[in-house]
């Protein structure tokens, strides 16, 4: 047995002796504060996982020590534990030189600390000098690889890597704390290039107690939704900061999801869980809009060069189809001389016997007309007035072929003259008509 308790259950006989056998409470908690003081005379290591961790007015920090995994059971065992504003400076330079850790819920760590009795709140507390960040990166590192090796055992760790993104994701579900910088860069990035994204947020935690809860909530009701993609981003921080990106339920909903998701957490040197199981993982919520961006500007592009090729082969057979139709039209055209040439040799010789008959019978006709014309002649009125006869006309002009009547005047030419003379009776002694 412990040599302090022995003196201190030494002690303790002595006041036990006094006439009732009672103490006096600053008498109990001196002999208890002594106690533990002989117990643990110097520093010792503790480890346990942070609850109710915060940041008095003071500037002192306060949390609790619990086992691992018994999360809020207040019958469990827990240690309260003081980290005085004087004593951070060398505690923040251990954990920033391990990589970047910072103490919170959630976190086991193995600390170094005084045991202290409070006599002031009957408590005994943990006055915390340094701590061992390499034990919370091992236990950290620890789990991510065991949550990786479960994902990749029961199929998860690359499901949303081949999940298809549409060609124009241009509906984006967005998973980030509302108004964050994470939000504002990320959208910043997507208006800036120019092209019509529509992003529709779901606001969530990304650290502190709640975080997995929301994260996990928001990637489901996204996955619900309308969209084409979702992005799950968050700022820069420590790597405690993100232990939410190496949580399994996160990491399962991400590698559920019906659709692809892209993540864009801000730390540049290890990845986290959530990015080895999203489709796409970017380092920061400005490089995963751009991943976005130039997704869709590579189909810009495509579509850009397919319209150049679709116009470059359309004016190929274009001017292939012009020179085709140009051969036919002249290839035609000797088919056409060929297959015209008999004709217009037959057409020839028809136009030659055809003139030649024309001329035939306009020779025929022009002797007839002759002999009609000598005929015309032969008998004209001229010629039968040069041969001594005369010919009688009636008032109107028509010739006189019977005897006209009493009164009428007729008119007789003859080669050389025309006269007039009036018909008068019969002279009923010779019978015969005479003129006037």
């Amino acid at each position: 047995m412990n040599s302090a308790v022995e003196g201190t259950r030494a002690a303790a006989g002595d006041q036990a002796g006094q006439p009732d056998g009672t103490w006096s409470v600053s008498d109990l908690t001196a002999a208890v504060g002594e106690t533990i003081q002989r117990a643990f005379p110097g520093e010792v290591w503790v480890r346990g996982e942070i609850i109710g961790y915060s940041v008095a007015a003071s500037g002192h920090i306060y949390f609790n020590l619990i086992e691992p995994g018994s999360g809020n059971d207040r019958r469990g065992a827990r240690m309260r534990v003081a980290l005085f504003k004087g004593r951070q400076r060398l505690v923040n330079r251990d954990l920033t030189a391990a990589g970047g850790l910072t103490l919170d819920d959630g976190i086991e760590v193995r600390i170094r600390a005084e045991v202290e009795y409070y006599a002031g709140s009957g408590q005994v507390q943990l006055i915390m000098s340094g701590v061992d960040p390499h034990f919370t990166l091992g236990l950290l590192a620890a789990d991510r690889e065991r949550i990786l090796a479960e994902l990749a055992e029961s199929g998860l760790l690359r499901r949303n890597a081949g999940v298809p993104l549409p060609m124009v994701p241009l509906r984006v579900g967005l998973v980030t704390a509302d108004g964050s910088a994470a939000h504002a860069d990320f959208a910043h990035e997507l208006k800036a290039s120019g092209y019509a994204f529509e992003v529709l947020l779901c606001d969530a935690r990304v650290q502190g107690a709640t975080a997995e809860a929301d994260l996990v909530a928001a990637l489901h009701t996204l996955g619900q939704a309308d969209v084409d993609v979702i992005a799950v981003v968050r700022g820069g921080g420590d790597r405690t900061d993100l232990l939410a990106f190496d949580l399994a339920s996160v990491a399962k909903a991400i590698a559920l999801c019906p659709l692809p998701v892209f993540c864009g957490i801000g730390h540049e040197i290890d990845t986290s869980v959530a990015d080895q199981v999203a489709h796409t993982a970017a380092k920061t919520p400005t490089a995963c809009a751009a991943a976005l961006v130039a997704h869709v500007a590579a189909f810009d592009e495509r579509l850009a060069r397919t319209r150049r090729d679709v116009d470059r082969l359309a004016r190929c057979h274009s001017a292939a189809a012009a020179a085709r139709l140009a051969t036919a039209r002249s290839a035609l055209g000797l088919l056409a001389e060929r297959r015209l040439a008999r004709p217009r040799a037959w057409l020839g010789q028809a136009r030659l016997h055809v003139a030649h008959r024309a001329q035939r019978r306009v020779a025929d006709a022009h002797a007839r007309l002759r002999s009609a014309s000598a005929l015309v002649t032969a008998v004209a009125p001229e010629r039968t007035l040069a041969r001594g006869f005369s010919i009688t006309r009636t008032a109107d002009g028509s010739i006189v072929r019977e005897m006209p009547a009493p009164g009428d005047t007729i008119a007789t030419e003859t080669q050389h003259a025309v006269f007039a003379s009036v018909v008068q009776a019969d002279d009923p002694t010779t019978g015969r008509t005479t003129d006037g």
